[in-house]
């Protein structure tokens, strides 16, 4: 009941729409409701035979189905309306919540399960809702309507009638629940179909490079046979139902009409009343197996809004403070204060300390598993550290909107991926009204605006999913563009030059040094000689900074980062 309540939140905003359609159904159910006695009307006039007013029965007839058709019509397109609207609604808000969620949340969920439940739970939701609102509701109507109707035609065979309905009811029930649990099988067989298809199509280059064609493939069949092993089981549900239904229906129909034979036997009941009451007997059947169908189909979207409500119900971890302000332009003065950070109860960070005056580049040194990356992340706000604060320029930046603190920093990534879109698109990411001039401009100090240039399409050159009609160097350097373009206060570089040949990397570099003046920069350094001009390098080792200095002075110090540096220097060698 919780999930129903929840979905008609969704349903709230469209109210005029749905009673418009409530009108609609409620004058179709009337014109079918007309049929039956109109069917004995005829039969009627047979006997009496009177050909003038069988013409006229058939022309209201004619008539009857016409005006049907266009109410079936406004209740229809409306109720289409109405679905389309509250799983766009729905959609979107998933969408909006995804994009809220925290990095933490990312790592534990796959992408391809994200993905499923973003379009296959909902697309079955959506289903569901059809049954709903085009089924359910007019069918329901006309059945109420024709149960009334032949209990005003015969108290006795109607209520013969009744004794076979509840044992229906309950029968549609059982199969609906076992239907329902299988359903949530089969949308998880779905998810994990997505997640590898994802997986793979995007890692498609490690596949062929290594050959595992077939043994992804032999994976594929294996989870598409589990998923047609499920489905079946849910296809099985409804196959079964279908005809157990009918079964009952034949028994209950055959058995008023044999007792309304035995009636008209007697002499209490006349044959045109006895027509007519089959009539909407007849006419009973179809809604009955309409709803039969429509009940089982809710209940598989009644697994999907389970698993879609799922995703909707977790909270971000990383959120603005209720008292959060907005951090106002900064110099870049930035300060760890004893952080420390453990990620799934493993630590990765203890007692970092260090102070950053503006306009200083920071290079953030040690092994691989270190802790590098993390303090970056910190910074950024990605994640919250578990003991100490981070100050900038003295806010505290739990404590600012989180908004405000990241529109002052810019990221190059060493993993650059693109959106799909033009070139001038991704270089204007991080500024969206940046103007042309702009955008070539950056392209210029990031050294890529000659190859953009001499594209047929230019800046308007289409990149491809994730960027992949572009080199590695090619869209780093879009990426540096990018940053340069947003102009930022800070700067976090992961090794921005480490996809680039020597003399692009040359160029790029000194574009960086003019960017980086006045500014705050780190820089995740994985080839110690980029950072001897930084005005201080903090080596991590084991989550804990262990040296601190200038390139000259910790050399000197012959401790971690010489020992690093000389073994990067004979492998240059």
């Amino acid at each position: 009941m919780l999930l129903y309540k929840r979905l008609l939140h969704y349903v709230k905003p469209y109210v005029s729409q749905i009673l418009l359609a409530a009108l609609c159904t409620a004058l179709a159910t009337a014109c079918t409701l007309m049929v039956a006695p109109f069917v004995g009307f005829v039969f009627k006039v047979i006997e009496d035979k009177n050909i003038l007013w069988l013409n006229y029965a058939a022309l209201g007839m004619l008539g009857l189905y016409f005006v049907k058709g266009l109410f079936t019509y406004g209740q229809e397109y409306l109720s289409y309306f109405v679905i389309n609207r509250v799983i766009v609604d729905l959609r979107n808000k998933v969408y909006e919540h995804l994009q809220d969620m925290s990095l933490d949340f990312y790592t534990r969920w796959n992408t391809g399960e994200l993905v499923s439940r973003t379009m296959n739970d909902i697309a079955t939701l959506q289903t569901a809702l059809f049954a709903g609102f085009v089924a359910i509701v007019p069918q329901s109507a006309l059945l109420v309507g024709l149960l009334v109707y032949i209990f005003w035609l015969n108290w006795r065979l109607s209520l013969l009638t009744l004794i076979a309905l509840p044992l229906i009811i309950h029968v549609i029930r059982l199969f609906a629940h076992e239907l329902r649990e299988i359903s949530e099988g089969v949308q998880q067989k779905t998810a994990d179909l997505t997640s590898h298809l994802t997986e793979t199509i995007s890692q498609i280059r490690v596949v062929k490079s290594f050959s595992m064609e077939k043994r992804e493939t032999d994976k594929f069949r294996k989870e598409t046979e589990k998923f047609f092993g499920v489905n079946m089981r849910a296809v099985q549900i409804l196959a079964t139902q279908s005809p157990v239904i009918a079964l009952l229906q034949a028994a209950a129909i055959i058995a008023i009409v044999w007792y309304g034979g035995v009636e008209i036997i007697n002499g209490s009941l006349t044959l045109p009343k006895l027509i007519a009451f089959a009539t909407a007997l007849g006419i009973m059947t179809d809604p009955g197996n309409t709803l039969s169908k429509a009940y089982s189909i809710i209940q598989q979207g009644m697994a999907s809004a389970k698993r879609i409500f799922e995703i909707t119900d977790i909270t971000p971890s990383i959120k603005d403070a209720a008292n959060a302000i907005e951090l106002p332009n900064i110099h870049g003065a930035i300060e760890f204060q004893n952080i420390s950070f453990a990620y799934e109860k493993e630590n990765v960070l203890r007692n970092i300390s260090f102070f950053t005056n503006p306009g200083e580049m920071i290079a953030i040194v040690g092994r691989t598993g270190s802790g590098k990356s993390t303090v970056m992340n910190l910074l950024l706000r990605f994640f919250d550290p578990s003991a100490g604060r981070i100050l900038i320029d003295g806010f505290d930046i739990k404590q600012v909107k989180i908004a405000s603190l990241r529109r002052q920093i810019a990221v190059v990534p060493q993993e650059i991926a693109l959106f799909r879109g033009t070139i001038g698109d991704n270089i204007a990411y991080g500024k969206m009204d940046a103007g042309q001039e702009e955008i070539v401009s950056a392209a210029k100090l990031a050294n890529i605006h000659y190859f953009i240039d001499n594209l047929p399409e230019k800046y308007n050159t289409e990149v491809g999913e994730r960027g992949v009609k572009l080199s590695g160097g090619e869209r780093q350097r879009i990426a540096i563009a990018r940053a340069i373009l947003r102009d930022p206060r800070i700067l976090i570089l992961d090794e921005a030059t480490s996809s680039l040949d020597a003399e692009t990397e040359l160029l790029i570099r000194e574009a960086l040094e003019r960017l980086m003046h006045g500014r705050t920069s780190f820089v995740v350094a994985h080839r110690l000689y980029t950072v001897e001009k930084a005005h201080k390098i903090i080596v991590l080792d084991n989550g804990r900074i262990v040296e601190a200095g200038t390139h000259s002075e910790l050399i000197a110090k012959n401790g971690l980062y010489r020992h690093l540096f000389e073994i990067q220097f004979r492998n240059k060698a």
